[in-house]
């Protein structure tokens, strides 16, 4: 086989583990959001152990910016990065987007600029009356496409208000857009009902499952404007082909920052309040599988929706996450974590409309108690999902209000039964949690910002392992960090953060 045979397989083989979520999934690729289509943010890093993990100290000769923008805020970074090990030249490379919307390839040692592209006039208004982000460009974490060395990403597009959203297919290489590409979101219509660009906000992560991308909408903090939940889907061969699954009603956005989640068929979306004041159901409250170009396939809405809506307790203020337990009825779950403190245990494989197959456990107290970023992991002790909570965390020694990162173990049972596991300090503003783990089960460590600095704790019992000294700053709500090469890197405004293991003062990758 040649050198270039070679590439090209392991190439495929990563993109191969990272789509179907199956297996121990050991390469140091961060492809997308939480690193698995499933929104697991499980990273498997075999040389930190719990003990090494204790030893972290900031990389101060990584020193990124995100400088290109002029527009004011445009450096503001509300995405988490990822990261390829052979990017452009061959070489590691992290990717980071601004809401200026320029999308940055960074050396992964230094920081260095390989290059940036701009997709486009960011907008410095959304042209409705809300909305809190401005500029607005781009928010969401973008997918990389390993094997076609092919980065996606969506963004606002407008001077003064947004005249377009735009989905971008770059080159990892050198930022080139790709032929046929981009598209206008403006030009996919569903069930009659056309995309109307001012009203909508793409805030969730994209996906890419089966050769099709997958884009979420929602609508601006205030809920202004005559704005839908969408689901477009675009396939990656023929950009031509695209489509869209849009809600029945006004409002019902898809809007949480962890993104959609996946088992491989379609996504998993989850959807907010109707904002129309409704009394029959639409498409609040719920979650939703979409398939193809915009197929819904499966559904379920919470029997409470109409209080929800009322209370504007979202089901999707937070992502799904996939994840399956041995022994457990069902054994493929889909964990849900609504506004209002509800950890819903959905059956993956039959969403069950109205009410659905459920199990309903209440880890907080309070209509506006989680915005979070959901993650999940396993230890020998059974399997956990582990989320952060804006206040009322029903758990001891949570400080703050009932601010803290919280941990329900899952054990098997049928229906599961989940416990509380544990709760972890945190104050500010909330971000996602992830875990690392040697071998996929053991040494598990639960990584997450706090106030700015990095925190690591015992992801069996919460115990602090490792508190920074050093402050990130600009770290933005509902971003997460990544794992990679014993390091956990994180994104703030204008610039990335990293952190690894310094005995003797080598600390990244060829120090």
């Amino acid at each position: 086989m040649s050198k270039n045979q070679s590439l090209l397989v392991g190439l495929l083989c990563i993109a191969a583990c990272s789509s179907k979520g199956s297996g121990l999934d050991t390469s140091q690729s961060v492809l997308e959001r939480n690193k698995h289509p499933s929104r697991d943010g499980v990273f498997v890093q075999p040389a930190l152990t719990k003990a090494k993990a204790a030893m972290m100290t900031a990389d101060t000769a990584f020193a990124p910016t995100l400088n290109a923008s002029t527009v004011a805020g445009g450096n503001n970074v509300w995405a988490s990065p990822l990261y390829l090990p052979n990017g452009p030249g061959g070489k590691g490379a992290f990717f980071a987007v601004t809401t200026g919307n320029d999308v940055y390839a960074l050396d992964e040692t230094t920081g260095a600029t390989i290059w940036t592209h701009n997709i486009g006039s960011s907008p410095t208004a959304n042209g409705v009356s809300c909305g809190n982000i401005h500029p607005l460009g781009i928010l969401s974490t973008p997918v990389i496409d390993a094997a076609a060395r092919t980065i996606y990403v969506a963004g606002a597009i407008g001077t003064t208000a947004i005249s377009d959203h735009q989905v971008h297919a770059l080159s990892v290489d050198d930022g080139s857009e790709r032929s046929g590409w981009p598209v206008s979101v403006s030009t996919v219509t569903s069930g009659g009902l056309a995309f109307m660009p001012p009203p909508q906000n793409q805030r969730s992560a994209l996906s890419l499952v089966g050769g099709k991308v997958y884009v979420a909408y929602g609508g601006h903090i205030g809920d202004c404007g005559p704005y839908h939940g969408w689901v477009v889907g675009i396939d990656t061969k023929d950009p031509t082909m695209r489509g869209g699954w849009v809600t029945g009603g006004q409002g019902e956005g898809i809007w949480a920052a962890g993104g959609m989640a996946s088992d491989g068929t379609g996504v998993f979306a989850l959807t907010g309040n109707n904002t129309a004041g409704v009394t029959t159901h639409l498409d609040s409250e719920e979650a939703v599988r979409v398939t193809g170009l915009g197929t819904l396939a499966d559904s379920f809405y919470a029997t409470s929706w109409q209080t929800m809506d009322s209370s504007d307790a979202d089901l999707g203020a937070s992502n799904p996450v996939y994840f399956e337990v041995a022994g457990a009825t069902p054994a493929k779950i889909l964990a849900v974590v609504s506004k209002d403190g509800h950890l819903y245990l959905l059956d993956a494989g039959h969403l069950g409309g109205k009410g659905g197959q459920k199990v309903d456990f209440v880890v907080a107290n309070g209509t506006m108690s989680i915005h979070t970023a959901v993650a999940s992991y396993t230890t020998a002790k059974g399997r956990y999902v582990v989320f952060g909570t804006d206040g009322g965390a029903i758990c001891s020694g949570a400080g703050n209000g009932g601010q803290a990162v919280v941990s329900v173990l899952i054990p098997p049972g049928s229906p599961p039964a989940p416990q509380l596991g544990w709760c972890a300090p945190l104050a500010g503003s909330t971000t996602g949690p992830i875990s690392t783990t040697t071998d996929g089960t053991h040494e598990v460590v639960v990584w997450y910002m706090n106030g700015g600095k990095l925190n690591g704790v015992d992801g069996d019992t919460g115990a602090a392992i490792f508190t920074g000294a050093d402050t990130c700053a600009g770290v933005r709500q509902w971003t997460s960090p990544i794992a990679v090469n014993g390091r956990i890197v994180t994104t703030g405004d204008g610039h990335l953060c990293s952190w690894s293991v310094s005995e003797h003062g080598d600390s990244l990758p060829g120090g």
